[in-house]
């Protein structure tokens, strides 16, 4: 999928459809990733699906590997961990029988929710899809920062076992100088994300339960990041506003936030932003600041800690 590419990739995918037909590339003019997700998804032939962003990399045999598990355990979806890396990663060492672990539905969306855990499972990558088990169009898209919460609850609540091979078979390029490293007034769209995933849950317990406890946390996870990614100056003239709004929701939904299964160490930030606002907004400060001291290392560590 070309999604309005300005370098060589798109000659190179052109080149690469001509020497093999299996390889079929569709072009399209900046329509977004959600909806580059759904072309794709849409035109696909094959029994199986597998995203891969373009600035990433993968493992040369964590397809055959989770392939392989699909086959064994008969699991409609197969997954890995995966590695956050700024430069390509040396290839591993073959491993001909990597161990796995299988999760009931149930299980594995408490990790998506991320009850009594903070795992990160939401990503569409990583992830071998059987194709007809996956709804069209999977992505909304009109969402600009969060799309991918929403496509893969609407997968894997499709999925009736899952099977994860314990193996780094992906790696996720984190540019801290790219726009998405950095808030953006399109952060909030992560509130429309969990109010949709509230009307996408109606009626399916404990998922509704689990989607409202995520969409109060929201409130926590954008308010911290505007403390800890804008500069005071800036988020007190640009956000003003919406800060202010994230600051009165928290403080409605923490006593049910705080009673909630999540993690211990979010209560305890929690109760600090409800009732320790200025010393918060100091140690964001100074988080900035050691950020910048340390080039930046630190800044997809915290990213991928904090919702």
């Amino acid at each position: 999928m070309d999604d309005g590419s300005t370098d060589q990739s798109s000659l190179i995918a052109d080149d690469l459809s001509a020497e093999d037909s299996r390889i079929r590339v569709f072009h399209t003019a900046n329509s977004g990733v959600a909806a580059a997700r759904n072309n794709g998804l849409k035109n696909a032939r094959g029994t199986f699906v597998m995203f891969v962003d373009s600035d990433d990399w993968m493992d040369p045999t964590i397809i055959q590997d989770m392939w392989e598990r699909m086959e064994q355990t008969k699991a409609d979806l197969v997954t890995c961990d995966i590695a956050h890396s700024v430069e390509k990663p040396t290839p591993p060492q073959p491993n001909e029988h990597p161990a796995f672990h299988l999760y009931s539905n149930k299980d594995y969306l408490r990790l998506f929710f991320k009850i009594d855990s903070n795992e990160w499972v939401h990503y569409p990558v990583a992830k071998l899809y059987q194709r007809d088990l996956l709804p069209q169009p999977l992505y909304p898209e009109d969402i600009r920062v969060g799309e991918d919460v929403f496509g893969t609850y609407l997968a894997i609540a499709n999925a009736q076992t899952i099977a994860k091979v314990e193996k780094v078979g992906y790696f996720y390029y984190f540019n801290p100088e790219s726009a998405t490293a950095h808030f953006t007034e399109k952060d909030f769209d992560l509130l429309k994300v969990w109010d949709r995933m509230l009307e996408v849950t109606e009626g399916k317990d404990p998922d509704h339960a689990y989607a409202e406890v995520n969409r109060n946390r929201i409130n926590f996870t954008l308010l911290l990041r505007l403390l800890t990614e804008v500069p005071t100056k800036t988020r007190k003239s640009a956000f003003k506003e919406q800060q202010e709004q994230l600051r009165s929701d928290l403080k409605k939904c923490e006593a049910s936030l705080l009673h909630s299964p999540i993690v211990r160490s979010r209560k305890i930030m929690i109760y600090l932003l409800c009732h320790c606002f200025p010393l918060m907004e100091l140690g964001g400060s100074l988080f900035m600041l050691l950020r910048k001291l340390s080039g930046n290392k630190i800044a997809d560590a915290q990213r991928r800690s904090l919702s």
